[in-house]
């Protein structure tokens, strides 16, 4: 099964790849003007991480994104 995070060397953080490409550019469009970028990326790597070994991977960036937007957006509210 192919990860969909890799690690970065240059960066130290992993990256998002392939079917997560999408759901990580549209999750930046909505919370970089709110949040740090960088919390962003983590986010999003850490969740992603979470379904790495998924067998169907038919609903993961649908997952990925829900539960993205759905922490960050509690950041907001808590801020």
């Amino acid at each position: 099964m192919v990860s969909s995070t890799v690690f970065n060397p240059r960066t130290g953080q992993p990256t998002i790849q392939g079917d997560l490409q999408d759901v990580a550019h549209r999750v930046h469009e909505e919370f970089d003007g709110k949040l740090d970028p960088r919390a962003v990326d983590e986010c999003l790597a850490r969740v992603a991480a979470e379904f790495t070994d998924a067998k169907v991977r038919s609903f993961v960036p649908l997952l990925v994104r829900r539960y993205v937007s759905d922490e960050l957006q509690g950041r907001l509210e808590h801020a």
